[in-house]
């Protein structure tokens, strides 16, 4: 598609490419002359060239097509200009007269293999190719003379793109592989890998900081070009993803496949962000509200808190602080865990034997988390818990160690009877030493 959005190159196995005028639908003009199939178009990229025509278009001084073809060669056709194009479209071609027949200003034998795709800088000075010969070329667009051969891919390349706000190029190959080339000294500057299989096509994004690429893996990926990383995987198809663009708004994506699907994305970030940032507000202010209740003593509201935010350490705060407070009053703390655990729903008690379950691991935290499980199985009927999806398999992980803790404990009340006996002994032999001394 014309960067004025007015046009659309096509090209095929008939060995031709024809041009299409995107308000009447109409073909205008056609460029034949390659003795095999065409399989790239490119159209230039500079919107002012497209009003230029008459004898300037066709020396070559207007806007231009470029097409790549199986014979290997590529060629440069000029562009009649809009005003001549508009005029055939609505009258000549109307009145049923053939399209326009574009003219050849520039023709070069491109690669030794066949040719996969060609593309068009912002400036339309520069044309790069990629082929099955694993290369990828640069030509002056003038006189479609050889400026540099790109080498690094280990298999062929199936699309190269120019950066619209840098001096870059990225390359997409069947190595599974992304490149992207300094037009500077011609070097590369980044390898991206991460697909499974060829990385079909490649695409630039917010403002040349970031890629896109599809793959015959099905997927199509973000990449940040500064951190070398993949930020996100997009899985909508099932198989290859031939087909790749951004609208010009570069917030809707557009993705084709040999699925027969065409998929469109949404640009999700900010709403993203903005949820993520609420969230993390919300949990600041709940987290004011958590220490506030600690602060009073107000337990129940404090471990609601808690929960909610799933966040294990500070409930188990909230439970220690809750069973000392009943001991220090009096009580056995075990009565107001058993009132908690009745008020619970099915699902907060299997969030509270998670927890207990990560808590029993460690000696320190095994007396609190046996007295919570010890309220909870002996105030909630056992086929309730039975039947609760998870609970079952999450107590048969606690048993394990809730064993090793009781057999520790009985080792340690076994030894105790060691210090009274030696107690009992040091007393009488007190009591002797006292006889003898009178």
């Amino acid at each position: 598609v014309s960067p004025c959005g007015r046009y659309l190159a096509t090209c095929g196995k008939d060995k031709t490419m024809r041009l299409w005028h995107l308000g009447t639908n109409q073909c205008v003009a056609v460029a034949t002359g390659h003795t095999e199939a065409i399989g790239a178009t490119s159209l230039s990229r500079k919107v002012v060239r497209y009003e230029v025509g008459g004898k300037a278009a066709k020396n070559g001084g207007g806007a231009f097509i470029v097409t790549a073809s199986k014979d290997r060669t590529m060629k440069r056709w000029s562009f009649p200009g809009s005003i001549e194009l508009n005029k055939h479209a609505e009258t000549e071609l109307a009145s049923g007269k053939e399209p326009l027949a574009l003219s050849v200003i520039g023709s070069a034998r491109a690669h030794e293999k066949d040719i996969n795709i060609v593309s068009i800088a912002p400036n339309d000075s520069l044309i790069a190719t990629g082929s099955q010969d694993k290369t990828v070329k640069l030509w002056r667009s003038k006189d479609l003379t050889l400026q540099v051969t790109l080498k690094g891919h280990k298999r062929g390349v199936w699309d190269c793109q120019f950066s619209p706000y840098d001096r870059v190029l990225a390359s997409s190959s069947g190595d599974r592989t992304v490149k992207l080339w300094s037009l500077g000294d011609y070097s590369c500057v980044r390898t991206f890998q991460g697909h499974a299989a060829s990385a079909l096509r490649v695409r630039f994004l917010s403002g040349g900081l970031q890629l896109l690429s599809s793959g015959a893996d099905g997927l199509v990926k973000l990449w940040t070009i500064r951190t070398n990383e993949c930020e996100t995987t997009i899985d909508g198809h099932t198989d290859k993803v031939w087909a790749l663009d951004l609208a010009q708004d570069g917030k809707t994506l557009v993705s084709g496949g040999a699925d027969s699907r065409i998929v469109v994305w949404q640009d999700s970030t900010k709403e993203e962000e903005d949820a993520k940032r609420d969230a993390e507000e919300q949990n600041i202010l709940m987290e004011q509200q958590l220490s506030n209740h600690l602060r009073h003593k107000e337990y129940k509201q404090a471990l609601e808190i808690a929960l909610e935010l799933d966040k294990p350490r500070q409930a188990l705060k909230v439970f220690t602080a809750l069973v000392e407070n009943d001991v220090t009053n009096g009580n056995d703390g075990l009565t107001s865990l058993q009132s908690h655990a009745k008020a619970w729903p099915i699902n907060r008690t299997a969030q509270v034997l998670r927890y207990c379950r990560d808590w029993n691991t460690r000696a320190r935290n095994s007396h609190i988390a046996l007295l919570i499980i010890k309220a909870i199985v002996s105030s909630i009927p056992v086929h309730k818990l039975a039947s609760a999806d998870g609970i079952p398999e999450i107590l048969a992980g606690i048993t394990p160690y809730a064993e090793r803790h009781f057999e520790r404990i009985d080792k340690l009340y076994a030894s105790s009877y060691l210090i009274d006996f030696t107690l009992l002994s040091m007393g009488s032999l007190s009591i002797n030493h006292d006889e003898d001394f009178r």
